[in-house]
Protein backbone atom coordinates (compact mmCIF):
# COMPACT_ATOMS: atom_id res chain seq x y z
CA UNK A 1 0.00 0.00 0.00
CA UNK A 2 1.22 3.07 -0.92
CA UNK A 3 1.35 6.11 1.37
CA UNK A 4 -0.44 9.59 0.11
CA UNK A 5 1.55 12.94 -0.10
CA UNK A 6 -0.21 13.93 3.08
CA UNK A 7 0.41 10.58 4.63
CA UNK A 8 4.58 10.92 3.74
CA UNK A 9 4.41 14.39 5.35
CA UNK A 10 3.20 13.03 8.66
CA UNK A 11 6.19 13.25 11.44
CA UNK A 12 7.24 10.01 12.49
CA UNK A 13 8.98 9.34 16.27
CA UNK A 14 10.54 6.06 15.72
CA UNK A 15 11.18 4.66 19.35
CA UNK A 16 13.72 1.22 19.70
CA UNK A 17 15.74 -0.28 21.35
CA UNK A 18 17.42 -2.68 19.27
CA UNK A 19 19.87 -0.83 16.51
CA UNK A 20 19.45 -3.06 13.64
CA UNK A 21 15.37 -3.23 14.09
CA UNK A 22 15.70 0.47 14.55
CA UNK A 23 17.69 0.83 11.35
CA UNK A 24 15.54 -2.08 9.63
CA UNK A 25 12.12 0.21 10.27
CA UNK A 26 13.68 3.34 8.80
CA UNK A 27 14.77 2.20 6.00
CA UNK A 28 10.87 0.63 5.61
CA UNK A 29 10.04 3.94 5.94
CA UNK A 30 12.74 5.97 4.13
CA UNK A 31 11.69 3.35 0.76
CA UNK A 32 8.11 4.33 1.00
CA UNK A 33 8.99 7.95 0.78
CA UNK A 34 8.47 9.22 4.72
CA UNK A 35 10.89 11.51 5.50
CA UNK A 36 10.28 13.36 8.67
CA UNK A 37 11.69 10.19 11.08
CA UNK A 38 12.79 10.96 14.41
CA UNK A 39 14.91 8.11 16.58
CA UNK A 40 14.94 7.15 20.26
CA UNK A 41 16.52 3.85 20.97
CA UNK A 42 15.74 4.43 25.34
CA UNK A 43 13.43 5.60 27.50
CA UNK A 44 15.03 8.80 28.82
CA UNK A 45 15.76 10.18 24.73
CA UNK A 46 12.02 8.95 23.76
CA UNK A 47 10.04 10.66 26.91
CA UNK A 48 12.76 13.99 26.17
CA UNK A 49 11.52 13.55 22.34
CA UNK A 50 7.67 13.18 22.76
CA UNK A 51 7.14 15.75 25.41
CA UNK A 52 9.22 18.42 22.82
CA UNK A 53 7.61 18.00 19.95
CA UNK A 54 4.49 16.88 18.13
CA UNK A 55 4.45 13.79 16.27
CA UNK A 56 1.28 12.42 13.81
CA UNK A 57 2.59 8.71 14.11
CA UNK A 58 4.64 7.01 17.23
CA UNK A 59 6.02 3.48 16.35
CA UNK A 60 6.85 2.14 19.81
CA UNK A 61 9.12 -0.75 20.89
CA UNK A 62 7.58 -2.66 23.46
CA UNK A 63 10.79 -3.77 24.77
CA UNK A 64 12.33 -0.61 25.54
CA UNK A 65 14.51 -0.74 29.27
CA UNK A 66 12.75 0.58 31.49
CA UNK A 67 9.55 1.75 29.50
CA UNK A 68 6.34 0.11 30.29
CA UNK A 69 5.12 0.54 26.51
CA UNK A 70 1.14 0.33 27.65
CA UNK A 71 1.90 2.51 30.70
CA UNK A 72 3.78 5.38 28.23
CA UNK A 73 0.72 5.14 26.03
CA UNK A 74 -2.29 5.57 28.78
CA UNK A 75 0.46 8.29 30.27
CA UNK A 76 0.51 9.97 26.48
CA UNK A 77 -3.71 9.47 25.90
CA UNK A 78 -4.47 11.43 29.35
CA UNK A 79 -2.75 14.35 28.20
CA UNK A 80 -0.19 14.32 31.16
CA UNK A 81 2.71 14.56 28.75
CA UNK A 82 1.35 17.61 27.46
CA UNK A 83 1.26 17.20 23.23
CA UNK A 84 0.87 13.94 21.48
CA UNK A 85 -1.99 13.07 22.95
CA UNK A 86 -3.98 11.73 19.46
CA UNK A 87 -1.11 10.79 17.59
CA UNK A 88 -1.23 7.77 15.93
CA UNK A 89 0.73 4.86 18.40
CA UNK A 90 1.64 1.77 16.68
CA UNK A 91 3.27 -0.54 19.74
CA UNK A 92 5.65 -3.09 17.84
CA UNK A 93 5.25 -5.90 20.02
CA UNK A 94 7.52 -8.51 21.38
CA UNK A 95 4.61 -10.64 23.12
CA UNK A 96 1.04 -10.83 20.91
CA UNK A 97 -0.87 -13.11 23.35
CA UNK A 98 -4.83 -12.29 23.53
CA UNK A 99 -4.14 -10.50 27.04
CA UNK A 100 -1.11 -8.09 26.29
CA UNK A 101 -3.29 -7.35 23.24
CA UNK A 102 -6.23 -6.08 25.53
CA UNK A 103 -4.19 -4.37 27.28
CA UNK A 104 -2.70 -2.13 24.46
CA UNK A 105 -6.01 -1.76 23.31
CA UNK A 106 -7.54 -0.52 26.50
CA UNK A 107 -4.58 1.91 26.97
CA UNK A 108 -5.31 3.58 23.67
CA UNK A 109 -2.65 1.71 20.94
CA UNK A 110 -3.95 2.30 17.35
CA UNK A 111 -2.61 -0.62 15.82
CA UNK A 112 -0.70 -3.59 17.25
CA UNK A 113 2.07 -5.45 15.32
CA UNK A 114 3.79 -8.26 16.45
CA UNK A 115 7.42 -8.79 15.84
CA UNK A 116 8.69 -10.58 13.35
CA UNK A 117 6.88 -8.03 11.33
CA UNK A 118 7.04 -7.88 7.48
CA UNK A 119 7.11 -4.27 5.65
CA UNK A 120 4.18 -4.83 3.91
CA UNK A 121 2.24 -5.67 7.91
CA UNK A 122 3.81 -2.58 8.83
CA UNK A 123 3.65 -0.17 5.76
CA UNK A 124 -0.46 -1.72 6.22
CA UNK A 125 -1.06 -0.71 9.55
CA UNK A 126 0.15 2.84 9.22
CA UNK A 127 -1.42 4.13 5.79
CA UNK A 128 -4.24 2.53 6.72
CA UNK A 129 -4.24 4.27 10.45
CA UNK A 130 -2.97 7.59 8.54
CA UNK A 131 -5.44 7.45 5.41
CA UNK A 132 -8.39 6.11 7.47
CA UNK A 133 -8.19 8.15 10.63
CA UNK A 134 -10.50 6.86 13.37
CA UNK A 135 -12.88 8.78 15.89
CA UNK A 136 -10.92 9.97 19.12
CA UNK A 137 -12.92 8.74 21.88
CA UNK A 138 -12.40 10.84 25.54
CA UNK A 139 -14.49 9.01 28.32
CA UNK A 140 -14.45 8.42 32.18
CA UNK A 141 -13.15 4.54 31.57
CA UNK A 142 -11.68 5.38 27.39
CA UNK A 143 -9.27 7.71 25.54
CA UNK A 144 -7.88 6.97 22.37
CA UNK A 145 -8.88 5.71 18.80
CA UNK A 146 -12.63 4.30 18.49
CA UNK A 147 -11.90 0.63 18.60
CA UNK A 148 -14.33 -0.70 16.33
CA UNK A 149 -12.24 -1.26 13.36
CA UNK A 150 -14.89 -3.06 11.24
CA UNK A 151 -17.66 -2.18 9.58
CA UNK A 152 -21.03 -1.07 10.61
CA UNK A 153 -23.24 -2.72 8.04
CA UNK A 154 -22.94 -5.62 6.46
CA UNK A 155 -22.14 -5.77 2.82
CA UNK A 156 -24.29 -8.92 2.21
CA UNK A 157 -27.68 -8.91 1.96
CA UNK A 158 -29.82 -11.44 3.90
CA UNK A 159 -31.18 -14.32 2.63
CA UNK A 160 -34.66 -14.20 0.74
CA UNK A 161 -37.45 -15.71 2.39
CA UNK A 162 -39.36 -18.82 0.14
CA UNK A 163 -42.74 -18.69 -0.19
CA UNK A 164 -42.51 -23.06 0.44
CA UNK A 165 -40.40 -22.17 3.42
CA UNK A 166 -43.47 -20.11 5.33
CA UNK A 167 -45.24 -23.15 5.63
CA UNK A 168 -44.84 -25.58 8.34
CA UNK A 169 -44.30 -28.79 7.39
CA UNK A 170 -46.62 -31.23 8.62
CA UNK A 171 -45.32 -33.93 11.31
CA UNK A 172 -45.97 -36.94 9.47
CA UNK A 173 -43.56 -35.63 6.74
CA UNK A 174 -40.88 -35.22 8.90
CA UNK A 175 -37.94 -37.95 8.23
CA UNK A 176 -35.76 -38.83 11.44
CA UNK A 177 -32.48 -40.56 10.22
CA UNK A 178 -30.99 -43.04 12.95
CA UNK A 179 -27.27 -41.65 13.79
CA UNK A 180 -24.57 -43.69 12.36
CA UNK A 181 -21.71 -45.48 14.45
CA UNK A 182 -18.40 -43.88 13.95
Amino acid sequence: MRPSPQSRATSILLAESNPQIRTAVRSILLHYEFSNITEASDSKAFIDTARTASYGAILLDSGIPNLDAVAVTRFIRSGKLGINRTAIIILLAHRSDMTFVYEAREAGVTEFVAKPFSSSVLMTRLVNALEKPRAFITSEAYTGPCRRTGREEPDIEPPKQRLEDQVPTPPEELVILPRQAS
